[in-house]
């Protein structure tokens, strides 16, 4: 692992899926609802920071609330609401969304056109373990003969489904999109880009130096957490149950830290708990 830490974090930035609750059945973690609990009992200032596609922001936090996390609503930042944002921050708003079908209504509510004859402006992709090559089909015009830009809320290769199954995630679809070199922009404003961790570290108000980022996932969170100066714990209770997967990167970008599961975090930061 990387050299650990010799100081407690001043802000926790904490991903959902495989660290607070068991991938798509949103089932807790054991221990993490006692943990996160406790961190909000401190005051230590913290932040959710999820690519999840599949949940209107507000009722992501409602699920949360529901399983008894202390959550508020500003403690969310997430890949849709940044997509949302850089729509509209450049005009896009005839969008064709390549993602879970239930959020189209979402897509519609906050202003977009999702259907109709105009040229589309931009593709969005989310996950959607149903997609298919007739929906991806559906792309090609826009990105090829409209000038469409290619929006990636995320890059993730893959996610478990509700029965805790690997399912192509929309970095997948992404890959092969962008590889049509459409005259668009190609935009991810989710993890593994940077614009979504500098709007938590915005929201958490500390230098990335200051900050201790917790994912199941350090191919496509952490790496660019420790780039940014972040201290980097994996957890071994989502996607991966064990650490064989950093034999995928370079040594220099291995996490700080690696634990079973959330509630040992603070254990690896003393040094008294290390996977590794």
């Amino acid at each position: 692992m990387n050299t650990r830490p010799n100081k407690l974090p001043g802000a926790w930035l904490i991903d959902i899926e495989g660290v607070l609750v068991r991938d798509k059945r949103y089932q807790p973690v054991p221990g993490s609802l006692e943990w996160f609990n406790g961190l909000v009992a401190s005051g230590v200032p913290l932040c959710l920071v999820s690519n999840n596609t599949t949940d209107r922001p507000g009722d992501l936090v409602d699920r949360l609330v529901k399983l008894g996390f202390q959550v508020q609503p500003h403690q969310l930042v997430g890949a849709l609401g940044l997509s949302v944002q850089w729509l509209r921050q450049r005009g896009r708003r005839r969008i064709l969304w390549l993602g879970h079908p239930g959020l189209e209504s979402y897509w519609r509510d906050e202003g977009f056109e999702t259907t109709g004859p105009q040229p589309v402006q931009a593709v969005v992709l989310g996950a959607n373990s149903r997609l298919g090559t007739a929906d991806l089909d559906r792309a090609l015009e826009p990105l090829l003969d409209q000038g469409a830009d290619l929006v990636c809320p995320h890059r993730n290769l893959f996610f478990l489904d509700e029965e805790g199954r690997p399912r192509l995630g929309p970095g997948v679809w992404a890959a092969g999109l962008e590889a049509l070199k459409g005259a668009g922009q190609v935009v991810t404003v989710g993890k593994p880009a940077e614009p979504i961790y500098h709007e938590a570290l915005k929201r958490v108000g500390v230098e990335p130096t200051e900050a201790l980022f917790i994912s199941d996932d350090p191919l496509s969170d952490l790496v660019t957490a420790g780039r940014l100066g972040m201290t980097t714990a994996f957890v071994l209770s989502g996607k991966y149950s064990d650490h064989a997967v950093l034999g995928r990167m370079e040594q220099d970008q291995w996490p700080h830290i690696v634990c079973r599961c959330p509630a040992d975090v603070m254990a690896g930061l003393d040094g008294s708990h290390d996977e590794s």
